[in-house]
């Protein structure tokens, strides 16, 4: 048997923007390419060895269509739906079968299933490798349900499939640590793929996984490390004290209420945390800044520069568009980085993905306004605003990008990358099997 694996195209954040790509200074944080997520990279180091297989990234190398295969399987997020149906409805077109699994597919199952012959719903290693075997006699389900799978049995990604640096900008190793997350905000899809207990990996087999990639920069993928539960701190601070052996360059992410104790920072620090790429907009606090709340503001201003005083870059994401957004909310943004000295930024328009709260409230209303997969990316307004008009959230989006770039100094912006880059997909490249 003959398998390709293929990772569909996305439409890369801000590329239907031309006003933004003329602003020299916004172009280098945004304009790149990086690896694939790890969900590929993971499929292809199940398949047994008496199968062929080969992997494409759809995104720098152009699908062959006419290629002889067996069997097609696409690991996909939202924003990479309509490229991969796309794909799957050509293929099936000369009788190749399809498979397709990842968070889109676990989330919105039957969107999937209408283009495909198998679909994997939930995390891979519970159902990749049956559907292989069953692919192989001719006894493929329609549909497999996979079961959570314990953290010593989750596949390790094959770290050479995409290592060509010709490719891309951005090279950063992804390390996954954790899978599940048990806070159902509004705009998350990681409790629908992964369920809502945290599961953790082994710490000394991160560490073994962070020294295989030394030299390149490591992105932690989830944001459940910077959880302040006492058990999630603890794991988190006995992670770094062994990292700072192996020196290797982090970049984290999290929700603006991190665990922000100077102790637990200086660790981070310590074992090798360059960055925090921290989300705003869905907890108490950085709802009182777009609000304006001055006791709020100053609440986030201190995390801001506790951050920074520990040598560590706070690279804020501002989500735009929300129901408490009124037309004010892009200035004020601006004028708190202003006063918390923020330099490295990015915004993003809220964006309803399947399977989250935030999806099945706006679909009860009847505030979405299509489902065209490309452009669920959070570059684009899918949705009707509560307090403003679609143009304004467009323009109110365009608007920050702008002013916050205007007269940015792009070395202090960028100078936690020492040259490289990280930008607005690192939101959608989290690991999902």
């Amino acid at each position: 048997m003959n398998v390709r694996l293929i990772y569909p195209r996305f439409e890369r954040f801000l590329e239907a923007y031309p006003e933004l790509a003329d602003v020299p200074s916004i172009a280098g944080l945004w304009e790149f390419k990086m690896p694939p997520a790890l969900g590929v990279p993971m499929l292809a180091s199940m398949i047994p060895e008496d199968i062929e297989w080969a992997a494409t990234d759809a995104n720098v190398t152009p699908v062959d269509f006419d290629e002889d295969v067996d069997l097609v399987a696409l690991s996909f997020f939202t924003p990479q739906a309509s490229s991969a149906f796309e794909i799957a409805d050509r293929f099936r077109a000369r009788g190749v079968t399809v498979v397709m699994g990842g968070m889109h597919t676990t989330l919105n199952p039957e969107d999937s299933a209408a283009h495909a012959d198998a679909i994997c719903v939930g995390e891979a290693e519970g159902a990749w490798p049956q559907m292989l075997e069953d692919a192989r006699r001719g006894a493929l389900k329609p549909r497999y349900q996979a079961a959570l799978t314990p953290p010593s049995e989750w596949a390790k990604p094959l770290r050479s499939l995409f290592s060509d640096t010709t490719h891309y900008d951005w090279g950063a190793g992804l390390v996954q640590v954790a899978r599940g997350c048990p806070r159902a905000c509004p705009y998350c899809n990681m409790p629908g793929m992964h369920g809502p207990d945290l599961r953790f990996r082994d710490i000394d087999e991160v560490v073994e996984d962070v020294a295989s990639l030394h030299g390149r920069d490591l992105y932690l993928t989830e944001d459940t490390l910077m959880f302040k539960a006492r058990s999630v701190a603890r794991y988190t601070t006995e992670l770094f004290e062994k990292l700072a052996d192996v020196s290797p360059k982090i970049f984290l992410t999290s929700a603006l209420v991190f665990n922000s104790r100077p102790a637990f920072l200086d660790t981070l620090r310590a074992g090798g945390a360059q960055c925090n790429y921290v989300t705003f907009g869905f907890d108490p606090i950085s709802r009182g800044v777009y609000a304006g709340d001055p006791g709020m503001t100053r609440a986030a201003i201190d995390i801001v520069r506790r951050t920074e005083d520990h040598g560590i870059r706070f690279y804020a994401a501002f989500g735009l568009g929300f129901d408490e957004d009124d037309p004010g909310v892009f200035d004020r943004i601006l004028r708190f980085c202003d006063d918390a000295g923020i330099v490295t930024a990015e915004f993003f328009i809220g964006t309803p993905f399947p399977g989250t709260p935030m999806w099945a409230d706006l679909k009860r209303q009847g505030r979405l306004l299509h489902e065209d997969w490309s452009r669920y990316n959070c570059a684009h307004v899918v949705h009707q605003p509560k307090l403003m008009s679609v143009e304004q959230l467009d323009r109110g989006f365009v608007h920050c990008w702008q002013e916050f770039y205007r007269e940015a100094d792009m070395d202090e912006a960028l100078g936690c990358f020492n040259g490289d880059r990280l930008g607005p997909s690192a939101r959608i490249h989290r690991s999902a099997v």
